[in-house]
């Protein structure tokens, strides 16, 4: 993920996500739920989910890009299997003809070269995937980004304050747009830094007798 991102706290564990595509900002009709894991998720082997809207023309492209992660893990399993297939491969070129077995250093060399060869292969099958993926599905001058342009990235300082909610987009109107949708979530200066406006007054809660 690019590190020019927009990012933003919100107060609170419930936000409304604004009917606007994050990647063309069109009308977002259809929704899209997906995870990300981000570097505080593999540490602390956690995804975090939400459902965002995108339109028509930018969901099947989200679509393939969160199928792609699918094809991230297949490839692990691929590397495994050219390592395997590595190692036995050079253990029978290097061995000696006649006792059959390799030397120390040939057998180090075999677990290196067998390792080598797998992640290669790993490697290479992840990025045939993606040229797949991204040869179906184009990105468009319209779009920031090739695929999902915008995730809920957990709690803020690493998870420690429980009450908040982190978002981050390729495009800073999409984030004007969430803090829009949920004034009452943001602070005044963050509200006009991403927004450029005066923070409406949150909303009071009405009182069942009299006027308030």
């Amino acid at each position: 993920m690019p590190k020019d991102w927009t990012r933003i706290v919100m107060k609170g564990e419930a936000q409304v996500i604004p009917p606007v595509c994050p990647n063309c900002l069109a009308e977002g009709r259809e929704h899209l739920r997906y995870g990300y894991k981000g570097l505080e998720g593999w540490l602390t082997r956690t995804t975090f989910y939400q459902s965002f809207h995108y339109c028509p023309s930018c969901l099947p492209q989200a679509r393939s890009a969160d199928g792609l992660r699918r094809w991230g893990w297949s490839s692990l399993l691929v590397a495994f299997l050219g390592a395997v297939a590595g190692v036995l491969a050079l253990g029978e070129v290097l061995k000696d003809p006649v006792t059959g077995v390799c030397t120390p250093l040939q057998a180090d060399f075999v677990v290196a070269g067998g390792a080598a060869l797998g992640i290669l292969a790993g490697i290479l099958f992840y990025l045939a995937a993606r040229f797949v993926k991204r040869r179906r599905h184009p990105r468009r001058p319209d779009q920031a980004v090739w695929g999902m342009a915008a995730y809920y990235a957990g709690k803020s300082r690493w998870g420690l304050d429980a009450h908040t909610a982190v978002y981050l987009a390729a495009r800073p109107e999409w984030i004007a747009a969430l803090a829009k949708a949920n004034p009452d979530q943001v602070d005044e200066a963050s509200y006009q830094g991403i927004t450029g406006g005066t923070r409406p007054e949150a909303s009071k809660p009405g009182r069942p007798f009299g006027p308030a």
